[in-house]
């Protein structure tokens, strides 16, 4: 959720001349959950969650952050979109946590926590232990183990796991819904997220499950409370701006994916419309468009049935992008075979009218941009058909 890999990393400590051990907080010490806003790179679209740690008698205000790791590490990329990255918690000081969210201009709330002397020490001492560097890895899931999981995790432990939600105003939502709330759908990265988002996300999530996400965390945390002798009592005290950024404003531009991809529709449909007035096939042309969806089927395997990744699993956009579309485009290219790949342009054309005729029933929602991705590789299949029944091809 947050990198920030080498500002962090340039920023990282061991609290100078004491042990993380020793430190017995005052009773003026504050704990606090800190919420940051999305930032505009694909890192930061869900936001981040991190403790801070303050007590002006003991000199100590520090972040304790779940949320690093490294570009740098051994096979950073492959790991990554296998699913196997691993994440880290580590401290940072206060004052250069918060100047890397002035830099990138992303706002940051506070909730202090109302708990007791004894809570506050117990949840300190935990996240020392956990930020030993033997415990202090782990494998990152982005649906049930994250920065924010992890937060609320220390905060349940910390009160006994005394900790009441108000459930009252939930709401039945997928990890599929919770994702379009966050990911940019007319941007590059966010059409490429949600299409490599299988049947998995289309789950409805629990109250819980939903605070994977910053925002959520928050806002569960402002109206929980804790089960006391007296009674229940607000878990935090009411929420503060550490910083406030100006508004992300979406853009709009003609690189995207919603302009390049319905302007390429007209191009081929233009290009199709020429081919069959003039009755001379364009070759090239059915090269692009098959390899170019052959390859996408090829990613979109790999991250179903190769990646560990929890969200990518089942994938149904693999019924247009079937991978073996990249095959076809090289043998089309071949003369002599194209007539012999009259069965395979049909089955195509079949698998993909059933699926625009069945895709609202289906186990999966999918982005409305594949309906004009189908639609040219209708017109090609096609085209294709009526020249090889002529003989033509």
């Amino acid at each position: 959720m947050k990198t920030l890999a080498l500002l962090t990393f340039l920023t990282l400590f061991l609290l100078p001349g004491k042990s993380y051990s020793q430190i017995k907080l005052s009773p003026d010490a504050q704990i606090s959950l800190l919420t940051c806003a999305q930032g505009d790179e694909i890192y930061s679209y869900f936001g981040h969650s991190a403790i801070r740690i303050n007590d002006p008698k003991a000199g100590i205000d520090y972040v304790f952050n779940y949320g690093v790791f490294s570009f740098e590490a051994p096979n950073f990329i492959w790991r990554f979109i296998n699913g196997q990255t691993d994440y880290i918690l580590q401290g940072q000081r206060m004052a250069s946590f918060m100047e890397a969210y002035y830099e990138e201009q992303r706002s940051v709330e506070q909730q202090v926590l109302n708990i007791s002397q004894t809570e506050k020490q117990s949840l300190f001492d935990a996240l020392v232990e956990n930020a030993k560097k033997e415990n202090r890895e782990y494998r990152y899931r982005h649906f049930s183990d994250n920065c924010a999981t992890r937060v609320r995790d220390q905060f349940e432990k910390s009160v006994n796991h005394r900790l009441q939600y108000d459930t009252s105003k939930d709401r039945k939502l997928s990890w599929r819904n919770l994702v379009d709330e966050y990911v940019p759908g007319n941007s590059w990265n966010g059409f490429g997220i949600k299409l490599a988002l299988g049947i998995p996300t289309d789950e409805i999530t629990t109250f819980s499950q939903k605070m994977f996400l910053p925002d959520y965390l928050m806002r569960s945390m402002a109206e929980a409370k804790v089960l006391r002798d007296g009674g229940p009592e607000s878990f935090v005290m009411p929420s503060t701006t550490l910083f406030k950024a100006a508004p992300i404003q979406p853009g709009f531009g003609v690189t995207s994916p919603v302009v390049v991809v319905n302007l390429l529709l007209l191009i081929v449909a233009g290009l199709t419309f020429v081919e069959l007035r003039r009755k001379k096939r364009m070759i090239g042309l059915d090269f692009m468009v098959f390899f170019s969806v052959g390859f996408a089927g090829l990613i979109l395997s790999f991250l179903c049935f190769i990646s560990v990744l929890e969200a990518t699993g089942w994938n149904l956009n693999l019924i247009w992008a079937l991978p073996t579309h990249i095959v076809f485009a090289f043998l089309w290219l071949v003369p002599s075979l194209r007539p012999r790949l009259e069965v395979y342009l049909k089955f195509t054309t079949v698998v993909l009218l059933l699926f625009l005729l069945t895709m609202a029933f289906l186990p999966q929602t999918f982005h409305w941009l594949v309906v004009p991705i189908c639609l040219m590789i209708l017109l090609r299949t096609g085209s294709s058909l009526k020249f090889i029944v002529k003989r033509k091809i």
